[in-house]
Formats: structure tokens, C-alpha cells, sequence
């Protein structure tokens, strides 16, 4: 089963968000110059914007940053992000009997596998494993391809019972979406339905959205937050840097 429509969202510059009407409930698109918009819908989830999811993205991106404080609001970020990347995993009704000898009806998630764009996307396998006990991972690794200059699988390891699982791909930053692209080639050809699928990413382009989407339309897409667009040298404006080496220290 799907689960329900996010409608709002959060965008590095609010002013740049399009409404438009979709019956009676209103949906955002983030604009991409001469290509057509990226709608936020049922298969683009985008955390809605408050004062604290703003000023997680701030103390993140302040180039002034310490390492410490970098590292405790990024987990504290991808701990809200990882929770909210469960309204695209599938779900069922689930009846408990509470202490009081009463009935109380929640829901049961499909079983659920992270795996890990090495080596950023590891930086999210702890926010994944606290809101969700039992929860497996697997890791890939993707490089440039020095001769083709196409990104490439390189590693694989994945749980062998993986295509029983809703995976959730953890890759923090969403550039052009190379690399992504190349980890869900991967999947599907191991035997993982788009619909299994949801790429989780902390921040995004409008350019990589649409380029993962437009080649993978059935997959569930979800992110803190969707930047402004990507300068000519495929970097996010207004960007964060260097994720990897930042987060690590490296």
C-alpha cells in the first residue's frame, strides 16, 4: 500500500516555491531553468519547514562550523529525517492490547534495509538504527570512472534476503545524482522493484530530483530539504561542502 501524500515542503529560498492547485489540496514544485518542474507529491516527500529543521540546515552549513557541533546537528537532523522517511514505507494495521485490557490500533512496517552510498551515506546507519530496532544494512561504492567519467559500481554488499525488504538508500547529499543512479541500476538488477524503494538524501538538487525521477519514476524520493539549483561545476547553492570530509574529519 502507499502511504499518504506529504504536501508541504521546505526549500533553501521559500520564495522560489511555485503553487499550484491540484484539485482542491494545493502541491510545490521546485523550478529548474528551461526544463519542466519538480512536483512535491506522492513520489517526492520533502520535510515541511520549521524553526528548528532551519536552524539544524544553519548550524550545518555555517563554513565556521566546529567539527563537533557539525557532526551533533547533522545527527540530529538525519535522526528527524530517517523518521520521516517512514511515511514511504509500506504499512499495515496493527492491533495491540494495551495495560488497561483495551484495544489500540497502530500500524506494522514492512521490514526495512538501509543501505549505505559509502562513504557519506554511512554516516546515517545510526540515525536509521534509532528509530527502528532490527533493522538491516547493507553497503555499496560508487567511484568516477576515470576513462568514461560515468560513476560506477564498485562494491556491493547487500543482505541476501534484500528483495524481502523495503530498502531505503542513504545517500546524504543529491548533487546531479550520478551516484545514485548508479545504486539503483544496482538494485533493480538484483531483483528490487522501484516500489521497494526509497532514496533518502538530507539535501538535494532540483536537477538531481528530477534526473533520478525522470529514470526512476516509481521509486520514493525524500529529503530534508531541496537546495536551490547546482552552479557549473555541479555544486549546491547554497550548499554545505564537502559532506564526507566535514562529517568525518578527513
Amino acid at each position: 500500500p502507499e502511504s499518504a501524500m506529504i504536501e508541504p515542503s521546505s526549500v533553501a529560498n521559500p520564495s522560489d516555491v511555485v503553487e499550484k492547485e491540484r484539485g482542491s489540496a494545493g502541491s510545490k514544485t521546485f523550478p529548474l531553468e528551461g526544463k519542466n518542474n519538480i512536483a512535491c507529491g506522492e513520489r517526492l516527500r520533502v520535510m515541511q519547514n520549521s524553526p528548528y529543521l532551519s536552524f539544524l540546515h544553519g548550524m550545518i552549513r555555517d563554513s565556521s562550523q566546529t567539527r563537533s557541533k557539525f557532526v551533533f546537528y547533522t545527527d540530529q537532523l538525519l535522526r528527524l529525517l530517517c523518521e520521516f522517511a517512514f511515511e514511504s514505507v509500506p504499512h499495515k494495521p496493527y492491533v495491540v492490547m494495551t495495560p488497561t485490557g483495551n484495544k489500540f490500533q497502530g500500524v506494522k512496517f514492512e521490514p526495512v534495509c538501509g543501505v549505505s552510498v559509502m562513504r557519506s551515506g554511512e554516516a546515517m546507519e545510526t540515525a536509521l538504527r534509532s528509530v527502528m530496532l532490527d533493522v538491516k544494512i547493507g553497503k555499496v561504492l560508487v567511484q568516477l570512472d576515470g576513462e568514461t567519467k560515468q560513476r560506477r559500481l564498485l562494491y556491493s554488499k547487500l543482505p541476501k534476503d534484500i528483495r524481502k525488504h523495503h530498502v531505503m538508500v542513504m545517500n546524504p547529499i543529491l548533487a546531479s545524482g550520478s551516484s545514485a543512479l548508479a545504486v539503483l541500476k544496482h538494485l533493480t538488477e538484483v531483483g528490487i522493484k522501484q516500489t521497494q524503494v526509497s532514496l533518502i538524501t538530507m539535501i538535494a538538487s532540483p536537477e538531481g530530483v528530477k534526473n533520478v525521477l525522470d529514470a526512476y519514476p516509481k521509486i520514493s524520493l525524500v529529503a530534508s530539504m531541496v537546495d536551490e539549483r547546482l552552479d557549473s561545476a555541479k555544486l549546491l547553492i547554497p550548499g554545505i561542502g564537502e559532506f564526507s570530509d566535514r562529517y568525518f574529519g578527513t
